[in-house]
């Protein structure tokens, strides 16, 4: 990328977001939820994650930010984690998949990985390993991928302590000083299938790869259209209109890619809501509509849910997608896709 360049502009046409070919048909759905938990008691739930017949989510409640649910009743099992600077403290937690139902949990600005067994006893033991100060994502024992926003490639593949990197970002970032910023994107890894997909929502920007013999390959790249950008002369990236975002909220499950996003088609209403919580009143304007990708990426399925939504996860061995949403108050939901 050369430092002289003042203006760039890119418009691409290979892909609408919701576009399928002329044979396929893309069914319209309105469903009712399964409610699991209603009343969270929270002012901001953090990520939801799908363990086996477990529910994992976290808030920023400093005596116990992370909530073990049972997935069918939502029973609650399990409170623990603390907030703070300690030993065994979290500053910045980030929770992820991790084999004989257990969670990892890693610190975005600690080095400090736990892994946590999801039972009553909530029995915790330190994850001795040499890189940290990033989230984690557990690919297998002793195998892990982490964000690498500084690097060339966004992903680093970790296995036995061995470093090897993969992807690719939109755009070169090497002379992009605002990088931290503009590459931030989001992940989602199905632990059954192998399938790792990756979206920069400002980008409009969409990956997918798939765990095979001990490597990451890429499967394919979606460049969504519309996007504009510029380069100035301090090399800063700035986007000026996103008319495409890639999916903020995205989940695998066994055989569907799974977004949150507003149905143009159909006028979404605003949630009712009487509480004077705030944040319960911006989350009430959330989408409400579940749209559903076969792994090619081909559009199957809108479903209507009535609800706002604005957590997404999925097992991965079933088509059962759950969600964080507003009715009445924040609650945990699930919506079966076949």
């Amino acid at each position: 990328m050369k430092k002289n360049i003042i203006l760039a502009y890119l418009s691409i046409t290979l892909l609408s977001y919701t576009s399928c070919s002329k044979n396929d048909e893309v069914e319209r759905l309105t469903t009712e939820p399964t409610m699991v938990k209603t009343e969270l008691m929270t002012s901001m739930p953090g990520e939801l994650l799908v363990v086996e017949d477990r529910l994992v989510w976290f808030d920023l409640n400093a005596d116990s930010f992370l909530h073990v649910e049972n997935a069918t009743t939502g029973e609650n099992i399990l409170e623990t984690g603390m907030l703070g600077g300690g030993p065994e403290d979290f500053t910045a937690p980030f929770i992820s998949w991790y084999p004989n139902k257990r969670v990892l949990i890693s610190d975005c600005f600690a080095e400090r990985a736990m892994v946590l067994f999801l039972e009553k006893t909530g029995k915790m033991s330190h994850l001795d390993i040499p890189f940290s100060k990033k989230s984690l994502q557990c690919v297998g024992e002793n195998q892990y991928i982490q964000s690498n926003i500084d690097g060339s490639h966004p992903f680093i593949y970790w296995n036995n302590n061995t470093k090897n990197t993969f992807g690719k970002y939109p755009l070169e970032n090497e002379e992009i000083s605002n990088a931290n910023e503009v590459f931030q994107g989001i992940h989602s890894y199905n632990p059954y299938n192998g399938y790792l997909i990756q979206s920069f929502p400002e980008l409009s920007h969409i990956a997918l790869y798939q765990f095979v013999e001990g490597k990451f390959r890429e499967v394919w790249t979606k460049e969504l259209p519309g996007l504009e950008y510029q380069i100035n002369r301090d090399r800063i990236l700035r986007i000026n209109e996103v008319r495409n975002p890639a999916p903020s909220a995205i989940a695998l499950t066994k055989d569907y890619i799974v977004t949150i996003d507003r149905d143009k088609q159909t006028k979404e209403t605003t949630a009712e809501s009487h509480s004077n919580n705030r944040f319960l009143r911006n989350f009430s304007k959330s989408p409400q509509t579940l749209f559903v990708y076969d792994y090619n990426f081909q559009l199957k399925r809108i479903i209507h849910t009535r609800i706002p939504m604005f957590r997404l996860a999925a097992k991965g061995n079933d088509n059962v997608v759950y969600f964080i949403g507003v009715k009445d108050e924040f609650c945990i939901a699930k919506c079966r896709l076949d």
